[in-house]
């Protein structure tokens, strides 16, 4: 699946392309310089990118019919994170029925992406001559061009909300994206609590009096669940872009 994917995200136009009159050309038209396209093609071309990342870390072909797992107790994880949190944005971009959400979703986007830079440039010492007040003003003429409450532009949601939203686009319950988003999070993490709540763990022994010496591992079961809700996520938000870059019709 992921192959085919890869193989997509190559490709100039084809399923990216966005056709006059779809949803997505009046999305674009209406907040440019700020694409959803591009945002959402973004998004889901990192999810493949970490779910491709992930398969080629876990397995090992030695021979046409023989090949090798081999489990991260902590990065894969992390991928499997990454995966879910793209396909989650792009899903969460997409999915609104009216265009004033889906502006609004993008130049939320674009607030947050922006101050996270001019933080960067300022720890560095390359201040940017464009304020932050000087963005948000002219992000939320955009915003209400579209038809959006400008106001929010600037309260755009974490990924914990992201990721709930675009779980209730799949056959699952949303709850069921986030706990996998959170203990994927508290492993990539290094989290001390996070390692014994979903890890896997075997006790070998004692370090002390009272206190148990574990063996810690990969939690494959946590690994699989976390991959198919990266993958049906991804392919819930192809098919969103799809919907959205054709011409009603």
């Amino acid at each position: 699946m992921v192959a085919g994917w890869e193989q997509l995200d190559g490709q100039p136009s084809g399923v990216w392309k966005v056709e006059t009159g779809s949803d997505l050309a009046g999305d674009d038209a209406a907040i440019h310089p700020y694409p959803v396209s591009s945002a959402a093609r973004t998004a889901i071309s990192a999810a493949v990118s970490h779910a491709g990342c992930l398969r080629d870390s876990l397995f090992l072909w030695t021979g046409p019919e023989h090949v090798t797992a081999r489990l991260h107790t902590y990065g894969q994880l992390t991928l499997v994170r990454g995966a879910l949190e793209n396909a989650s944005r792009a899903a969460w971009l997409l999915a609104p029925d009216d265009r004033a959400t889906r502006a609004l979703r993008r130049l939320q986007q674009e607030y947050l992406e922006a101050r996270e830079l001019l933080s960067v440039r300022e720890i560095i010492g390359s201040p940017s001559a464009r304020t932050m007040s000087t963005r948000l003003d002219e992000l939320a003429v955009l915003a209400r061009s579209a038809g959006a409450d400008a106001a929010q532009v600037k309260k755009g949601p974490g990924y914990r909300e992201i990721v709930e939203t675009a779980g209730a686009q799949v056959p699952s319950a949303p709850w069921t994206a986030v706990v996998i988003w959170k203990a994927c999070s508290a492993i990539a993490h290094g989290d001390m609590r996070g390692m014994a709540a979903y890890l896997t763990t075997e006790t070998i022994g004692h370090a002390a009096p009272g206190i148990l010496l574990n063996r810690v591992t990969a939690n494959i079961q946590l690994t699989v669940a976390g991959t198919m809700a990266a993958l049906a996520t991804t392919r819930t938000a192809l098919d969103l872009y799809a919907r959205r870059a054709r011409r009603p019709g």
